[in-house]
């Protein structure tokens, strides 16, 4: 049998295409990229903690200022002055080793007042400062 020139020849593809194993190797990917963080923080405290009969839970030390509206200061619930603030908050740390100062003064105080109650507060080795605010009413806010 002679074939003639007109009929073709079939020709075979020796290569492989790897668009779609390349497509599917980044969805994959992507997903444990996205599903890794996670896994890691599920699985790193699974913690058997001890039973105690008394136990309380662990508050971190603290040391609180109250500034009232006719600007009166309480730290820890002690009667202070702004004149014997840093000696009084010296004294908690020391006492305490509070590295969180809570500040709740009312909201008609002087906000020079709380930064100067901050700034004396960061200058005994007070490192973080938390300002006391209460719960607002959610109302909707209309915007222009």
């Amino acid at each position: 049998m002679i074939r003639s020139k007109s009929s073709r020849q079939v020709k075979f593809i020796s290569d492989i295409n790897i668009t779609p194993f390349t497509d599917v190797c980044l969805v994959l990917l992507i997903i444990f990229m996205v599903t890794a963080p996670e896994m890691v923080r599920e699985s790193q405290f699974h913690l058997s903690l001890p039973k105690a009969a008394t136990a309380e839970a662990a508050m971190p030390a603290s040391v609180t200022v109250r500034i009232t509206p006719e600007q009166q200061v309480f730290v820890n619930n002690s009667e202070s002055s702004f004149a014997s603030l840093r000696e009084d908050i010296r004294k908690v740390h020391e006492e305490t080793k509070a590295r969180l100062l809570v500040v709740k003064a009312d909201e008609t105080v002087p906000y020079r007042l709380v930064i100067e109650t901050i700034d004396i507060a960061r200058s005994e080795g007070v490192d973080q400062i938390g300002l006391a605010t209460r719960k607002q009413e959610t109302t909707p806010v209309r915007l222009p």
